[in-house]
């Protein structure tokens, strides 16, 4: 048996010590934060499925050796984008919000979700975030993007809203040191005026990865590539998400909203393997044959590893995601030579078994701030190394 699957139990052990202390609510309770409304905010990335989410079975996956080409190989290439000036965000309106049940509110011409705070599910979080970095042996980031309402400049709004800096900053306070959590309010609060999250659904635009992109680039001491020396365009000037089917408020389908795409600077391959086992190859992170937000990464999918021949092979990082991880994995490929993405709502099996062999120099976590402060993240994250958590 090798060292890493030694400590396993011993580490369990641990975890499980802390239980008492958690508190855990009952098993209907704990895949949402505490205080939380009974409608999820973020209902497609939470892991029981919901709005376009596939929960078909995953194909297992060892190697991934070689793959049919696709016809999304033939997604154009950078240069044959045309460069298009970016838009800033709208002014701050001076309007009321119109609060829902479920956590969302329209204010102004978007409709915004909120954040909310449960630390005996942060603290799992953490506490996961470790047990990786100890089992895999490499550097461990975390990377929470923060959620709409964190632009809002009204104090009409935002003094009956929670803080998502003071959120963030529990968090943080609740990670070992060793594990670097990367300081994304910051790096987005001052770029708020900007279009970093969309109007009619509940993710962060590409603008808003990038920006925490180059935070976590800094923190682990790579240059960030600026957006000025990458290929822009807009893939959708039409786009529609999620929010008109949740809210049902016909005003929100006056809202405008664009998928903005920044094509990374050096060529790259990407292979998908999705829920239903279908194995896709594509010469592009950013797709050709989708203009939603499934353009990032062809989506939520089992498995996609994506090959940079022009940066060092043995600088190799795994990402565990939500669907916000989508519009941030394009700009790793600047630095990393091999990518690869698990999305452990589809992955079956024991990934330290599977893919360990990739000697992995950094594992990235990146959840939306809700699903950080979730207990089913942790315990899918938990369970796919092969620990069960209560």
């Amino acid at each position: 048996m090798n060292a890493s699957k030694r400590f396993l139990p011993a580490l369990l052990a641990l975890l499980l010590a802390a239980l008492p202390a958690c508190s855990l609510r009952s098993s209907e309770e704990t895949d949402r934060p505490a205080d939380k409304p009974e409608t999820s905010v973020l209902t497609p990335d939470d892991p029981s499925g919901g709005v376009g989410e596939t929960n078909a079975p995953s194909a297992p996956v060892s190697d991934p050796g070689p793959a049919p080409v696709d016809p999304g190989a033939n997604d154009p290439a950078p240069e044959d984008v045309v460069p298009i000036s970016p838009v800033a965000q709208r002014e701050e309106p001076d309007a009321d919000a119109d609060f829902y049940p479920d956590g969302l509110f329209i204010y102004g011409n978007a409709v915004y979700t909120q954040a909310y705070y449960a630390e005996q599910n942060a603290d799992w979080f953490a506490k996961t975030a470790l047990y990786y970095k100890q089992l895999f042996g490499c550097r461990v980031s975390v990377i929470i993007a923060p959620l709409s309402s964190m632009t809002i400049q009204n104090p009409k709004i935002t003094s009956v809203i929670p803080d998502q800096k003071e959120i963030l900053d529990k968090m943080k306070a609740l990670t070992d040191p060793s594990v670097n959590f990367v300081d994304t309010y910051d790096a987005l609060i001052g770029h708020r005026d900007e279009y970093l999250f969309f109007h009619t659904d509940h993710h962060w635009t590409q603008r808003g990865a990038y920006y925490a992109y180059a935070a976590f680039a800094e923190s682990v001491g790579f240059t960030p590539v600026p957006l000025s020396s990458m290929t822009y365009a807009i893939r959708n000037d039409n786009y529609s998400g999620s929010m008109y089917e949740w809210t049902k408020n016909e005003k929100v389908k006056t809202f405008e909203d664009k998928i903005e795409a920044w094509y990374p600077t050096k060529a790259h391959t990407m292979t998908v393997v999705t829920p239903e086992g279908e194995t896709l190859n594509f010469n592009s992170s950013i797709i050709d044959m989708n203009d939603t937000y499934v353009t990032f990464i062809a989506g939520d999918n089992t498995y996609t590893l994506i090959t940079v021949p022009d940066n060092p092979q043995d600088l190799c990082c795994l990402v565990l995601k939500d669907s916000f991880g989508n519009a941030f994995i394009p700009f790793l490929t600047e630095h990393y030579g091999q990518i690869l993405v698990v999305d452990p709502r589809k992955e079956e099996g024991n990934i330290f078994d599977k893919y360990a062999w990739m000697n992995f120099t950094d594992i990235i976590f990146i959840n939306n701030i809700e699903a950080a402060n979730s207990y089913a993240w942790p315990k899918l994250y938990m369970g796919a190394v092969g620990v069960a958590l209560p």
